[in-house]
């Protein structure tokens, strides 16, 4: 337990010096926040959400002026990168660089190599499930709390990858992308409204977002009957690239980004073109 819950009591105090202190202390804890709040469940009046809120806003990143023209060509480009994992990879990142307004392909293929490194040392099982426990237990990466579902950084998969925090669809393409570096056909799972992951070989269901767990048999029949299609036919790189523009869309206009949200929309119809 942590000085959580003592420092929230505080933050509607009318002394602008006790104000100062205690934000200083909450902008201690930085972006972990949200999951520590969950974690200790901490229920939030709604003065206490906008003070947190205001203090861990997300600035939105300042691009060049051709940061869309940029994207633009990566997205014509990926019509002809041969290999379900190459194009995933190139998508998320042309996607990534232009939410920096930087190449983010470098920084997150250094990442994803080096998780790939760590896990071949990590113990004797390499498999699907010694992966999920790697990346989610041993490594923290994590499912974003849902107050931030609408933030777009949590599509971003270089963000992601640096703060171990993100969307189900997000983790899941880590799963995939890591497991691609060593060997393991991992697989994505378009049920609606949650992504999962498959592991290709033994048909194991992960859930990314809640600590890789793995499904139990009498789980994974529930979903099959409520999403044949989607649980047993694996997710293409295209749709899963395609459910994550619906993601960004939303989520820019929610945020009343109006002109990222309809970028995202664009870029989707160019897929549904080719």
């Amino acid at each position: 337990m942590t000085d959580l819950p003592f420092l929230l009591r505080l933050v509607d105090d009318p002394s602008p010096r006790v104000a100062s202190k205690v934000a200083e202390r909450l902008l201690a804890y930085g972006p972990q926040i949200w999951h520590e709040i969950e974690t200790q469940q901490v229920s939030l009046s709604n003065s206490q959400r906008l003070a947190l809120e205001t203090l861990f806003v997300f600035p939105a990143p300042i691009r060049d002026e051709d940061a869309t023209a940029r994207l633009w060509h990566e997205w014509g480009e990926l019509g002809a990168i041969p290999g379900e994992v190459s194009y995933l990879e190139r998508a998320l990142f042309a996607l990534a660089s232009w939410q920096n307004g930087s190449d983010a392909s470098e920084r997150g293929a250094h990442l994803l190599d080096r998780l790939a490194t760590e896990f071949r040392a990590f113990g004797d099982a390499h498999d699907a499930l010694a992966l999920a426990q790697f990346l989610f237990d041993f490594c923290g990466l994590r499912g974003a709390p849902p107050s931030e579902f609408y933030e777009p950084r949590n599509s971003n998969l270089l963000f992601v990858l640096e703060e171990g925090s993100g969307l189900p669809i997000s983790l899941s393409c880590i799963f995939i992308l890591v497991g691609a570096r060593i060997g393991l056909r991992i697989e994505g799972c378009n049920f609606p409204g949650h992504f999962l992951a498959r592991d290709g070989r033994l048909q194991r269901v992960f859930d990314p977002y809640n600590r890789g767990r793995m499904l139990s048999p009498r789980e994974v029949a529930t979903l099959e009957k409520a999403a044949p299609d989607e649980m047993n036919t694996p997710a293409t790189a295209r749709e899963i690239i395609a459910r994550v523009l619906r993601n960004l869309s939303v989520a820019y206009h929610h945020n009343a980004d109006g002109e990222a949200s309809g970028l995202m929309l664009s870029l989707l119809r160019a897929m549904d073109g080719d």
